[in-house]
């Protein structure tokens, strides 16, 4: 088996990049999926949801993204996300056992704005966004991994 030499000129695009109806469409699905998941991830303490699935949610309408235009809407590697992650759940975590508390203990209060009105606040907030980042770059990690496959090896009957 010899290796392949690489193109030039990268990997392929995507077969339905520059697809004129895949495009118009997805800008709409997408903001529409990214509002649906900060709703979730903004109630995700108090009701069903949350980071996990506010986190898949994101990854879908970023996958979406780039099987539209051929290139991510991120600016950076998703893999860096998942450590900060990590790091901001286990300090929410942390921070309470630090304090005498139960590990993970979570706390909340009451704010009052004139826009929101009584608003609750929830130190579990914090925690799910921990777990939105790590779910958003482990997913979009595995996904690229997936995507993006080059072979660098032929074997008989490749030209």
């Amino acid at each position: 088996m010899t290796p392949r030499p690489r193109d030039p000129q990268g990997p392929a695009p995507a077969p339905l990049t520059g697809d004129p109806i895949l495009r118009s469409t997805s800008r709409a699905v997408f903001a529409l999926v990214l509002l649906f998941a900060f709703l979730l991830l903004w109630r995700g303490h108090n009701a069903p949801g949350g980071g996990f699935i506010a986190g898949l949610m994101t990854a879908s309408a970023l996958l979406l993204h780039r099987i539209a235009y051929g290139s991510s809407a991120l600016r950076t590697d998703p893999v860096r996300l998942i450590p900060w992650g990590l790091a901001l759940s286990f300090t929410t975590g942390l921070v309470p056992y630090l304090l005498g508390k139960p590990f993970l203990k979570s706390d909340y209060g009451y704010i009052t704005t004139a826009i929101t009105g009584e608003f609750e606040w929830a130190t579990a907030l914090i925690f799910d966004l921990g777990v939105f980042l790590i779910v958003v770059g482990g997913s979009l990690t595995i996904a690229y991994a997936l995507t993006d496959v080059e072979p660098q090896e032929t074997v008989e009957g490749d030209e």
